[in-house]
């Protein structure tokens, strides 16, 4: 449940200088609790609507690299989005909860991100990190320029860590955040490669600041289990399943993963098959039904329930959404 905040999250009003068509009256996001009212007004830049980003790491507005497919098993590491706005306003979403890492650098005040009834603003003296699964809500009406990162990191944080992790700005990553705002102010060939691998160097660096207090490597035992998942996603996974191959009771398993992982096995198991069933919808000609097959699905109705459940459309809309002029072929193996 989200919590209750001042009364200009409730009604959030139009930050002035902004005029009436830059608004889009949007539908519901809807994923776990995360949902926003359909009378809710979201921002709009240019002919895209900043949805934000609860489930999938794509908000509509920033410039979008990796899906969430699990590749991190092999980098540790993979940048999902980059997205810079001049004038980022009207930033109010509710009880965010995503399986993914952000990090946000503001160059102007006016934004805030509440932990419960804890404010932390984001102020332009510091960089905030905020690990997967932890739930949050952003505030902010007025137009603030705004650098935001999506990614997915294998590394663990101590659970005592507080939240949000506050990095110093120093001149490294000033000058990071500026040669990123050059980019996506610029029109050079090269610029999307630009920004991803700007991009990917400012995170890495921000990453190995003292503030963040690493979690120890997980137990052998229990890395392994994450990886036979990853490589064999349509078995049957179940706890007592997975216990036996840990080499522990079931009990001590769910209460050993919980523990380390922060979720239950089978919420584990659930997201990495949509993880990578977003990589084959985004990558490949691939029907819904043979996708759903190959993940680990019954059949396409429930893999199609638990796809929009997780990133709050259904499968063919996602494959719409990322891969743009799909083939005649995939689009016809969609409607059967």
């Amino acid at each position: 449940m989200a919590e209750k905040l001042p009364g200009r999250m409730t009604k959030a009003k139009k930050p002035r200088g902004i005029p009436d068509g830059d608004l889009a009256r949007a539908g519901d996001n809807r994923s776990g609790s995360a949902r926003l009212s359909r009378e809710r007004l979201l921002p709009r830049r240019g002919s895209h609507v900043n949805v934000g980003a609860f489930d999938s790491p794509f908000s509509g507005v920033g410039m979008e690299f990796e899906p969430l497919d699990g590749k991190e098993a092999q980098t540790n590491f993979v940048l999902h989005e980059v997205g810079y706005w001049g004038a980022n306003y009207h930033w109010n979403f509710t009880s965010v909860f995503s399986p993914f890492w952000r990090m946000y650098y503001n160059f102007k005040r006016g934004h805030s991100v509440y932990f419960g009834s804890r404010e932390t603003p984001l102020n332009p003296d510091r960089l905030m990190v905020i690990p997967s699964f932890r739930r949050f809500t952003c505030v902010g009406d007025a137009p603030v320029p705004s650098l935001w990162f999506a990614f997915s990191l294998e590394r663990r944080v101590e659970p005592g860590q507080a939240m949000p992790i506050l990095i110093p700005r120093n001149d490294v990553i000033l000058g990071f955040a500026k040669e990123l705002r050059q980019l996506f102010h610029g029109r050079r060939p090269d610029r999307r490669e630009a920004i991803q691998q700007t991009g990917i160097a400012m995170v890495v660096y921000v990453l190995a600041q003292p503030q963040i207090q690493w979690q120890a490597p997980l137990p052998e035992n229990l890395a392994a289990i994450l990886s036979a998942i990853r490589n064999d996603l349509a078995a049957p996974w179940s706890n007592a399943m997975l216990a036996r191959k840990a080499h522990m009771s079931t009990d001590g398993f769910a209460r050993s993963f919980r523990e380390w992982i922060r979720d239950t096995p089978a919420k584990y198991v659930q997201r990495a098959r949509i993880r990578k069933a977003c990589a084959i919808l985004a990558g490949s000609d691939q029907s819904i039904k043979q996708i759903a097959t190959e993940v680990g699905f019954a059949n396409r109705d429930h893999f199609s329930r638990v796809f929009k459940l997780v990133t709050g459309i259904s499968p063919a809309r996602y494959r719409q959404k990322i891969s743009g002029g799909r083939s005649e072929r995939a689009a016809a193996r969609d409607c059967r």
